[in-house]
């Protein structure tokens, strides 16, 4: 059974699909995931990251990493066959993730076309209704949008990571002083 609250996956669709950052709906789900009470790597949300972190590196040109994202993906999904409808997402995204994997090596990235439901849709038009003049008009923005921007497109190597480099500096110095001991 899905348990994640509804603003939640709305923040996720609005990453997903208005601002196309992967990386932060690779966050925005992870912590979804690791929010529940009992959660395992087999869980759905660990499917949903492995999708978006596959979106990153295709965009980035890292068919590699991609493809070994989306291998994962598509793995956990054949083992458990998620209801992804139950995410909002439409009946043939499966079949979609599966012809993107097919052709990393030979199509270059373009924003995929998530299949949604409407619902997904009219509740991201009220976060941004101020914008446009109908729903019309946001929709075929949301169709015809390719983010470039390259703090997006490259969020893991530009974001400020002082507090991780902190962390480990800690946590090796502790390993080395239990050593000298």
């Amino acid at each position: 059974m899905i348990r994640i609250d509804k603003e939640i996956l709305l923040q996720f669709f609005n990453e997903l699909i208005i601002k196309q950052d992967y990386f932060e709906c690779h966050e925005i789900m992870e912590e979804a995931w690791k929010d529940k009470e009992n959660f395992t790597k087999e869980d759905p949300e660990v499917f949903f990251v492995l999708i978006v972190t596959g979106e990153y590196h295709y965009r980035r040109d890292n068919i590699t990493g991609a493809a070994t994202s989306y291998k994962r993906a598509l793995k956990l999904y054949e083992k458990h066959e998620y209801d992804v409808t139950a995410f909002g997402f439409g009946e043939d995204f499966m079949d979609m993730i599966r012809a993107r994997f097919s052709a990393l090596a030979e199509v270059p990235f373009t924003p995929m076309q998530y299949p949604v439901d409407s619902r997904v849709y009219e509740s991201l038009y009220e976060m941004y209704k101020d914008d446009y003049e109908s729903y019309s008009a946001f929709t075929l923005e949301i169709l015809n949008r390719f983010e470039k921007d390259e703090h997006i497109i490259h969020r893991h190597r530009l974001r400020d990571r002082e507090d991780v480099i902190e962390a480990r500096l800690e946590a090796l110095n502790r390993k080395l002083e239990k050593r000298k001991r």
